[in-house]
């Protein structure tokens, strides 16, 4: 991910858990709320199954327990894939992550992310072994995820939709569901002080006691 080393696959959720636990290690954490991301919700969920020691808490943002492949998904990594060092393309293809409302109230940012995105792209092959590692199924050990858990997840995702956070609320004993109105799935880029303000709530509550009062609650985000 991002500009660490891009070794050759095949590459697991175990081992991708195992690495992000060998940082926290290596750091000296011993206690930590972790948050996931898409794909990194997946690794989150195997890093609490698999290192559930030093994990206090859960965010668990756009992501799944199990990779299903929608039309819209397939469409997304068919392009990624095939058109991989195409610029039109890429930007196509990552249209996919939003809203369709965000990305017409904010054409320039869209287009200036994309760049990026595209600038800082992982090798084709990384980027195919990481989705042949999401073909893992987490659903059957949802409920040995013990941890306070908050999901986060955009109405509006067209690539990952609402119903797998809502399979992970109902999978995860001691979780809570926070929806995010007319968001897509990178809800943290079209909603970042409304989202930020959640991953600060979800915290408080922990470290106060709190969370056990909002657990099996369906919250949904209100814009001002």
């Amino acid at each position: 991910m991002g500009l660490s080393d891009k070794p050759s696959g095949p590459y697991s959720l175990d081992s991708m858990a195992d690495d992000a636990y060998a940082v926290v290690s290596e750091l000296g954490f011993r206690s930590i709320h972790l948050l996931g991301f898409s794909m990194g919700g997946m690794i989150a969920q195997d890093f609490v199954l698999r290192h559930g020691d030093v994990v206090k808490s859960l965010i668990l943002s756009s992501t799944m327990p199990h990779l299903e492949i929608t039309p819209e998904l397939r469409q997304f990594t068919e392009m990624a894939i095939k058109l991989y060092d195409n610029f039109n393309m890429f930007t196509g293809a990552l249209q996919v992550a939003f809203s369709e409302g965000w990305i017409s109230g904010n054409e320039q940012v869209f287009h200036e992310l994309t760049r990026l995105f595209f600038n800082r792209r992982m090798p084709k092959e990384a980027y195919v072994a990481q989705l042949e590692a999401m073909g893992a199924d987490l659903t059957p050990r949802l409920s040995e995820i013990q941890v306070p858990t908050t999901i986060i997840h955009g109405e509006a995702d067209r690539l990952i939709p609402i119903e797998n956070g809502r399979k992970l609320f109902n999978g995860i004993p001691n979780s809570r569901f926070v929806v995010f109105p007319d968001a897509g799935h990178a809800v943290y880029i079209e909603r970042p002080s409304e989202y930020n303000e959640q991953v600060i709530r979800h915290i408080e509550l922990v470290n106060s006691g709190r969370f056990s009062e909002h657990v099996k609650r369906e919250e949904r985000v209100t814009y001002t």
